[in-house]
């Protein structure tokens, strides 16, 4: 049987399937093949520092993680394909705000057994003012089933 991969499809695979995702809320903005744009609401469940109600470091990380491999994603073509981050580096430029998160990941280059992305994270009213930029390397596994 074979299944036909969609922007539906992997849009539902990032904001209802992967359940931390849906945790937090994550929304598919755009989508195209090598490049994903979401957004994730802000929760007071998700602060660092309540002192200053700002996001905590690591929830950023984790959103900038789901834009870079749900770019990486796209190539995907089977359903027992798979894709793991293998390496992340992030630089975090200024501190997150109480109001929703942006982050945009775009695929850099694929190779045959991974793909290298760079992400970035931005509050959506302010898209020139970047909060953090990473880059990563993505383990991509694929079936000949």
């Amino acid at each position: 049987m074979k299944v036909e991969f969609s922007s539906e499809t992997y849009k539902q695979v990032l904001e209802t399937i992967i359940p931390f995702h849906k945790f937090l809320n994550l929304k598919v903005l755009e989508l195209k093949e090598g490049y994903l744009k979401i957004e994730v609401p802000f929760n007071d469940v998700l602060v660092g520092d309540p002192r200053i109600e700002r996001w905590h470091g690591g929830v950023i990380a984790t959103i900038m993680d789901a834009a870079g491999g749900g770019a990486a994603l796209t190539f995907l073509k089977n359903p027992n394909d798979k894709i793991s981050t293998l390496d992340m580096r992030i630089d975090y430029l200024k501190s997150g705000g109480p109001k929703a998160i942006v982050a945009e990941g775009w695929v850099i280059r694929k190779g045959s057994s991974t793909s290298h992305v760079k992400m970035k994270a931005y509050h959506a009213e302010a898209p020139n003012v970047v909060l953090a930029e990473a880059t990563a390397v993505m383990d991509l596994r694929f079936t000949t089933k």
